[in-house]
């Protein structure tokens, strides 16, 4: 018998997560307009970047149902695992990692659908656009980094209890704190040199903890009183 459904969902949503995430948010853009813009980048720059239509696609559609469907069921099963293998701390966390990943949800939402609108207004005014797009960057690039920063350190720490090995933990939770550092660029810290740094730290630790997902899916599960005494 494999492991709990909850952790089979979690881990199949992880890779569908982890392929969208990739393809659309990081190859796909780079093919089609190159390095994406931050707050420091000049206005003319950031207008030419989103005047390409794809990104109507990857921030309206695919950003909304990798940014919630995916990423939600792939949380609830990584809780799942790490409450059924963890210590009473690993529990906890792990519900507060699910908790803050609820509450992280509709800012990823909100921050896809100002992405697929900057698109529009890029051939608009240029006052316009660029509040839209400042409001976007402290969404996306400040709010949503603070918050998953926190839910990924909540999990990290959930796995220190055993469910996973301690170095993923450790770096889940160094993922985190640059999480928490990239978060103050849209509030104008020159801190630009820690994005590619936390790019590859998120690639490698979602890479990482979906396959020990599915890994813990794959295992026999535990047999309950009923089974034993049957």
């Amino acid at each position: 018998m494999v492991g709990s459904y909850p952790v089979r969902l979690g881990a199949l949503a992880g890779w569908i997560g982890l392929v969208g995430v990739m393809g659309a948010f990081v190859l796909v853009p780079m093919l089609v307009a190159g390095q994406p813009p931050t707050i420091a980048t000049d206005l003319p720059t950031v207008m030419a970047y989103f005047r390409h239509p794809e990104f109507i696609v990857i921030n309206g559609y695919v950003g909304v149902f990798v940014g919630a469907v995916a990423i939600l069921a792939f949380g609830y099963g990584l809780r799942a695992a790490l409450r059924e293998m963890g210590t009473e701390r690993g529990r906890t966390f792990a519900d507060v990692g699910l908790a803050l990943l609820v509450v992280s949800v509709p800012i990823y939402v909100v921050s896809s659908a100002l992405g697929a609108t900057l698109v529009h207004a890029a051939d608009g005014d240029a006052a316009t656009f660029g509040t839209l797009f400042r409001l976007y960057e402290t969404l996306y690039d400040g709010t949503a980094d603070v918050l998953e920063g926190a839910w990924i350190i909540s999990f990290s720490i959930a796995m220190l209890g055993g469910a996973m090995p301690r170095w993923l933990a450790w770096l889940g939770i160094a993922l985190g704190l640059s999480r928490w550092i990239k978060g103050a660029i849209p509030f104008g810290a020159p801190l630009d040199p820690i994005i590619p740094i936390s790019g590859i730290l998120f690639a490698a630790w979602f890479v990482l903890v979906v396959v020990g997902l599915t890994y813990v899916a794959r295992r026999p599960a535990p047999l309950t009183a009923a089974g034993n005494a049957a």
